[in-house]
């Protein structure tokens, strides 16, 4: 370099040293972009599981209202089958054996709308089990005084689930 500026060769220097090195570093910054938006699905199917969960949750737990204290005389609704609705909709479930088996391929919200339109690309499943209090992750014949809630989201863009699962009890 001399006192006055670079000149033409060292331009043309940097330019091509710039063109060789510039697709590496996009690649690497193309990657980065693509992938940021997975955490931000990850957060909406974690807030959408929290907010079906909440809703179950708000329910009685039986449709009989009145419950031994062996809980013998609750329903016998809670199994990978049964239809536990009674005829219901959803916006009238009134007890969490409602939701058993609830299988939505786009999000339902509590009032019985369709909000797949502001969370495109998931899909909801509940399963609401009785389990016995020596084992809490398998589902048994009731009634017993503990029911497991397991509530799926599924990103169904990526096939990525997000599972919560809840324990009540009658006591």
């Amino acid at each position: 370099m001399n006192k006055r500026g670079f000149t033409l060769i060292e331009i043309i220097m940097v330019i091509v040293i710039f063109g060789i090195i510039m697709p590496g570093i996009m690649l690497y910054f193309m990657q980065g972009v693509k992938e940021s938006a997975i955490p931000q699905r990850r957060t909406t199917a974690i807030f959408l599981a929290e907010a079906l969960m909440e809703e179950i949750k708000s329910k009685r737990w039986d449709e009989n209202t009145t419950i031994n204290s062996t809980c013998s005389n609750a329903s016998s609704c809670s199994s990978d089958t049964s239809d536990c609705t009674d005829g219901q909709t959803r916006q009238t479930f009134n007890d969490i054996d409602d939701f058993n088996n609830l299988n939505n391929s786009k999000i339902i919200d509590s009032q019985g709308n369709d909000i797949s339109g502001k969370y495109p690309g998931y899909s909801q499943k509940v399963l609401v089990g009785y389990v016995d209090a020596t084992d809490l992750n398998t589902r048994v014949a009731g009634p017993k005084c503990y029911k497991r809630i397991r509530v799926d989201i599924t990103d169904t863009t990526s096939n990525e689930k997000t599972t919560l699962v809840s324990l009540m009890t009658y006591y």
